[in-house]
């Protein structure tokens, strides 16, 4: 028994739990979503931690009724912080999908330059990505995800495939560490969500684990990202989202359509209506989180390689900074232009280090 088509390629405004139950076995191919992690952000509402991941078991457990055989879950998650203690999302939600006798595939670590911050403990630099089948059986499409090979021209120097190319041309496997983007300031899908996927990201999880007119369900639809690209490529998408206003923002971006008051969700979508219908002078129209009076579309979009780049590059500079600190030597020049000069230890902070 499949889903009843009238609730296909839709969000629904009610609780993901009661949703969850009208849905029959077996029929979700791809569940992929990021709970709240209860922090008390503005689409949630604190509660115990206890309560929280009592809740969140029910809501799996739907989720693997209704999980296909072939299925998988992606399920991304944070840190809980109370009273200066960290406990990490992804230990205790691993350990729920595994007494649903899930299949654990990854843990895959998104990293990021910003976060969590912290003034007690090292600041949180990275989320988690469980990646859980339901059984031993289920999809993955390498070919869909291939990036380049580090050495894209090297042959083997002996045996029987001597001279042939020692690695496939199409490129490699993606591997367990992403850094793509975090959709916030200067990124053009961002909208009024706090806390949003950004779209290349879901897209490696659709096309590794799902083929055309599979179905991807998110739970927590916020403001439509999975929905979104499933539509870009073919897939069946479903969800649910209890916030209205969120709501309303993902069927403006499904749509690519703006709002009574000519406002866009985001400046993806703004960009691509006024291409698409080769407009000049586009001053009326409006984009979500726009700061400035005019929308600009010039915000600069970059690959995930520029930010895998430009992540180690930053965490290079920063450890290469603190090794300098302590052999009282001169630190290197900050790798970005406006930082030049600017962050040279002071003077009286080198003394109360080193006794100078």
């Amino acid at each position: 028994m499949g889903i009843n088509p009238k609730l296909n390629n839709k969000i629904h405004n009610e609780d993901c739990l009661k949703f969850l139950k009208k849905l029959p076995n077996n029929s979700i191919d791809l569940i992929v979503s990021s709970p709240p992690y209860n922090l008390g952000k503005e689409y949630e509402k604190r509660v115990a931690l206890k309560k929280y991941l009592n809740s969140q078991k029910e809501v799996l457990t739907e989720c693997y009724r209704v999980l296909n055989n072939t299925g998988s879950i992606f399920w991304q998650v944070g840190a809980y912080s109370e009273n200066g203690i960290l406990i990490p999302l992804d230990i205790p939600f691993f350990n729920i999908l595994e007494e649903l006798n899930m299949q654990p595939r990854n843990r895959i670590i998104w990293a990021r330059q910003h976060g969590l911050h912290a003034r007690n403990k090292f600041s949180c630099r990275h989320e988690t990505i469980l990646w859980f089948t339901k059984s031993d059986k289920y999809k993955f499409f390498l070919d869909q995800i291939r990036v380049p090979q580090k050495y894209q021209n090297k042959k083997s120097y002996s045996g029987d495939n001597k001279g042939k190319l020692s690695s496939n041309p199409d490129g490699k496997n993606p591997g367990d560490l992403w850094v793509f983007r975090n959709v916030k300031h200067n990124h053009e899908e961002q909208t009024i969500h706090p806390c949003q996927f950004p779209e290349d990201l879901i897209a490696r999880i659709i096309l590794s684990t799902t083929k055309k007119n599979d179905v991807v369900f998110d739970p927590y639809m916020g403001t439509g990202t999975v929905a979104v690209v499933a539509k870009e490529f073919d897939r069946i998408y479903l969800g649910t989202e209890i916030e209205k206003k969120y709501l309303k923002t993902a069927e403006l971006r499904i749509n690519n359509k703006h709002d009574k008051k000519k406002e866009f969700a985001n400046l993806k979508n703004l960009r691509e209506f006024v291409k698409k219908n080769k407009i000049k002078n586009y001053s009326d129209f409006k984009f979500q989180k726009q700061i400035s009076k005019k929308p600009s579309l010039e915000s600069k979009i970059y690959s995930e390689e520029h930010h895998k780049n430009a992540l180690y590059e930053r965490l290079l500079f920063e450890e290469n900074c603190f090794s300098s600190d302590i052999k009282n030597m001169p630190r290197p020049e900050d790798p970005l232009k406006h930082n030049h000069g600017l962050f040279k230890r002071k003077k009286w902070i080198r003394r109360l280090l080193f006794n100078l």
